[in-house]
């Protein structure tokens, strides 16, 4: 580009104006350059798109924890499906458990079995007391008295004293003998004292005498103290007499 003739009035007229321009833009200073700003949001942008990026993945994320938390049943459709039997199914499958493995519960402590003995019979019962069960009394004898127990204390059960389908009892001490007259099988006997409960041996006679004894330890039972509670039941758990 040749420079301008400053003998032709266009080029005077431009020498003019540039001279105008300078010497204003000379009057005029430009600001800093706002490098901190600049900086500042750009960092921002960059969190903005850092942010927009992770939120699909957190929703991704939590949508598969509400799919595993919901109960699942065969066949994918949503709903239970029908068990094999042909039933319809209660609810969803029982997923396992992962708390510890609980010990099982023992089963329930067995009964006594009731035991028959023969007529006449001594049945050694334990701490030297002794029963004898005949055809119309029941005998009882403390070998541990001065002279060997040589008698019987003896209860008739055909006498009447003792009504048909009830029980009553008798105490040695800690020895609690209940005492069971009726038509009925008896194979449990309990006796409870202040809140304990003690479950009796049961003797009977074979055949069908019409009455069963039982024998259990106990604290004893005094004439100032609670009244025992007695209960007898058949082999299936039907009571049959209970004292009082």
């Amino acid at each position: 580009m040749n420079a301008p003739d400053p003998g032709r009035p266009e080029d005077d007229a431009a020498a003019s104006l540039r001279r105008a321009l300078r010497a204003t833009a000379g009057e005029l200073a430009p600001p800093p350059y706002p490098a901190e700003r600049v900086r500042r949001l750009g960092r921002r942008r960059v969190r903005t798109r850092r942010a927009l990026v992770a939120v699909p993945a957190a929703v991704a994320a939590v949508l598969a924890a509400v799919a595993i938390a919901l109960p699942q049943w065969p066949g994918g459709e949503g709903h239970p499906a029908a068990d094999s039997a042909g039933g319809e199914a209660l609810g969803p499958r029982a997923t396992p458990s992962l708390a510890p493995a609980q010990p099982a519960v023992p089963s329930a402590r067995p009964w006594p079995a009731v035991r028959t003995v023969g007529a006449g019979e001594p049945v050694e019962i334990g701490r030297g007391q002794v029963l004898t069960l005949g055809a119309d009394q029941v005998c009882h004898r403390d070998t541990t008295e001065p002279g060997g127990g040589v008698e019987d204390t003896c209860k008739s059960v055909s006498d009447g004293n003792q009504a048909a389908g009830s029980v009553s009892i008798q105490s040695s001490g800690a020895l609690l003998r209940p005492l069971y007259i009726g038509p009925g099988r008896a194979a449990r006997m309990t006796v409870e004292v202040d809140g304990e409960v003690l479950r009796a041996q049961v003797l009977t006679l074979e055949g069908n005498p019409g009455y069963a004894v039982g024998y259990a330890w106990g604290s004893g039972v005094s004439f100032d103290g609670p009244t025992p509670k007695v209960r007898v039941s058949d082999a299936e758990g039907k009571l049959l007499a209970e004292f009082p």
